[in-house]
This record gives structure tokens, sequence and C-alpha cells, in this order.
């Protein structure tokens, strides 16, 4: 579905990457590991098309989009790590503005919103975003993009912030979306949400690929850990 062959960029805003090559198949869950400064922000922004790439290319469905990234926008979701304003709205209207810029339909907005409300956990739609605490600030992310339903999720810590009942939604809306054929790219901090969802991880460091692992390979969460320095 989406590849990235041999993948350069220095950016001061998202990080650095060198020659990173990995690719995700439609209906996968696949996560980068690895710790601070690996390269999992800056491989998700160009995934996102929102860096393009200084040398390498990025294939969407066998074709090089290296230099078209609103071809990837088009296709692909980023939530990011801090949630964007207006924040003085209501999460339902927040959703809405939202909704609006993403390209979601007015009557799709009306038809999902409560659901996807409902998926995270967010009971109180009337409340001021402004208010909300860091972890419902970051289930309300979440909303946004299951509401926009894009084909490629990319995920960049979503489990930062969350409380058990925030992981645990967030780990079945997950397989949710990938039972039905959507593929997920996702980056965290802490080895256990990769373990419980990914089907397979990319071990990354200072920019590159150093391996990967496999659901059901003796050493998937010993190589997760290690990655992210959570092994001794």
């Amino acid at each position: 579905m989406l590849e990235l062959i041999g993948v350069g960029i220095t950016d001061r805003h998202v990080g650095r990457l060198d020659r990173l090559s990995f690719e995700v198949r439609e209906g996968e869950v696949l996560g980068l590991v690895g710790g601070t400064g690996a390269g999992k922000t800056a491989a998700l922004a160009v995934a996102a098309g929102q860096v393009t790439p200084r040398r390498g290319r990025v294939t969407f469905e066998g074709r090089d989009v290296s230099r078209r990234p609103g071809r990837l926008r088009a296709v692909a979701g980023l939530a990011p790590e801090v949630l964007p304003g207006p924040l003085d709205l209501s999460v339902k209207s927040w959703l809405a503005f939202w909704a609006g810029l993403d390209g979601v339909a007015g009557r799709e907005v009306a038809q999902r919103r409560d659901a996807v409300l409902d998926l995270f956990g967010l009971a109180q739609p009337d409340a001021t975003v402004a208010g909300l605490s860091r972890g419902t600030r970051r289930r309300l992310g979440l909303a946004r993009l299951w509401l926009r339903a894009p084909r490629l999720l990319l995920l960049d810590g979503p489990g930062d912030g969350l409380d058990g009942d925030g992981l645990r939604r967030l780990t079945h809306a997950i397989r949710q979306v990938a039972s039905d054929g959507r593929t997920v790219v996702l980056t965290d901090a802490s080895p256990h949400l990769p373990v419980a969802v990914c089907d397979r991880v990319v071990c990354l460091a200072a920019g590159a690929a150093t391996g990967e692992a496999r659901r059901g390979a003796a050493d998937f969460e010993g190589r997760i850990a290690a990655a992210q320095g959570w092994s001794s």
C-alpha cells in the first residue's frame, strides 16, 4: 500500500531520516518503535504528505507520490500530539469544525459523530475543549481522525496521556478499523500498545530502520522493548 524507499529528510520541526525504508500493507497495523530521536515522528510526517523527502521515494499503491504530497493527504490522516484550535468551542462543535476542513460531508458528520464520541468515551459533547484534561483532549484528537475515516491512519504517540479506559478504547478502535481493511501506522513511547495491536513493527534508530519483528515471533515483545529502551 505505502512504501518509503531510501527516504532522507532533515527538518528542524519533525526530525531526521537517513535512507529510511519500510512498507505497510493494506489492512495492516504497523508499529514504528525506537527511542527519542529515532525518526518516528519524521516518518509519519512523510507518510502523511506533510514533509517532502530530499532523497528517496514514497510510493502509494505502486505509484510514486514523492513530489505529490496532495495525493497522500487525500488518503492519509495524521493524529498529532498537540490538539489544534480553536479551543473555545464545545466538543461536538470542534469535531464539526474540523470535519468540515477535513472534507467530511455534514450529513456524514451527523450520522457518525455520536458513534465516534461513544467509541472514545467522550460523554460530555457540550463541554468546552479548553477545559478538557490532557487525556480527554487526546481522545478528542483521535475521535476527529476516526470521524474523517481515512484509508491510512497515522497515530503519533496515541497512548500518551490516556488512562486504562482510554487505552482499552483505543486498542478496540484500532482493531476495528484494521478489521474493516484500513491501514494503521503508529508510534508509542511504551511497548504496551504496539505489543497489543501491531501485526508487525519496524525498529528505528537515528532515522534508519535497524530491523523488524512480526507478531507470533518468539522475540516480538522483546524486540519492541529493546528498541524503546525498556529492556535492561
